[in-house]
């Protein structure tokens, strides 16, 4: 059976995947950490073992094409040259594009459209005519608006700010609990010692706490998918008539929290409401079903 490869490079891991020409996953493997701007060699090394465990699960003459998607790749500006290595290596037709850029052939299928990613971090995407666009992503201290940290960010402000203010506040007991704190001064405290990634992962607490009805926590998603509605539209005005009407929600807080979710895409429809807005579900590997789409 003929397939193509798929390899999602990114920071913290690589997913392979050998798939048929609609889709269907015929293996899987997973290595990593793929970010070739941080470590060049251990990318080098990881995408070797991808790619020789696929090939030693699947019949090598039958594979059609690689598609590789690397972060970091975009900064490093050695695309061409991982393609030629790894095209010598194992001698079949291997392409490299960025992380990003394999996830807006996924999440769009080819197609002209818009990628909005909210997961720890957030980023926009935008492909018009072959032209790739991009709004924001530019880490949680200046940008990543709307993403998980941010959202956990914003429900301390909100609760620091009542504190200061001496006034009753939702959000004040739980985010002491979740910070196995005492008061909200070892609240703070314990805010400062952590990581980026553990700030973003209370993001899903304040998403059960909206669902169960709390008004605050509800504010807290209404105004951050908002701020990343902003940052949607402001790349959709880059388009040239007629705009794209294909817009793709990735990352966990879109693909998890349908209140956000929901209410960024109104925020969107107001202004444009011919766009049409989809989950996606599937791994970016994927993406090298459509490949030839955007030759």
């Amino acid at each position: 059976m003929k397939y193509v490869i798929g390899v999602d490079s990114g920071g913290t891991h690589i997913v392979g995947q050998a798939l048929t020409d609609t889709g269907k996953v015929l293996f899987e493997t997973q290595s990593g950490p793929g970010n070739i701007l941080l470590d060049e060699t251990g990318t080098y090394q990881n995408l070797t073992t991808i790619l020789t465990t696929i090939f030693e699960n699947m019949p090598q003459a039958d594979c059609q094409h690689v598609l590789i998607g690397i972060a970091g790749v975009e900064t490093t500006g050695n695309a061409t040259e991982v393609a030629n290595y790894f095209t010598k290596k194992f001698e079949v037709k291997v392409d490299v594009i960025s992380d990003a850029q394999l996830a807006l052939l996924n999440g769009l299928e080819g197609q002209d459209g818009t990628l909005v990613i909210a997961g720890t971090g957030s980023v926009v995407y935008g492909r018009q005519n072959k032209k790739m666009m991009r709004y924001g992503g530019w880490g949680f201290l200046l940008g990543d608006t709307g993403s998980a940290y941010k959202i956990t960010a914003e429900a301390m402000i909100n609760a620091l700010k009542a504190h200061d203010l001496n006034q009753a506040n939702s959000l004040i007991e739980p985010l002491i609990n979740w910070l196995d704190a005492t008061n909200i001064k070892q609240a703070v405290q314990k805010y400062y010692q952590l990581n980026r990634k553990d700030v973003a992962s209370l993001a899903a607490k304040i998403a059960e706490l909206a669902e169960k009805g709390d008004q605050t926590a509800q504010q807290i998603l209404i105004d951050q998918a908002t701020a990343l509605a902003g940052e949607v539209l402001g790349l959709i005005k880059q388009y040239h008539a007629p705009i794209p009407e294909r817009i793709a929600f990735s990352g966990s807080v879109l693909v998890h929290n349908d209140f956000y979710r929901e209410t960024l895409l109104q925020q969107i429809n107001h202004v444009y409401p011919e766009i049409k807005g989809h989950v996606v579900s599937t791994n970016n590997g994927r993406g090298a079903i459509f490949w030839e789409e955007w030759q």
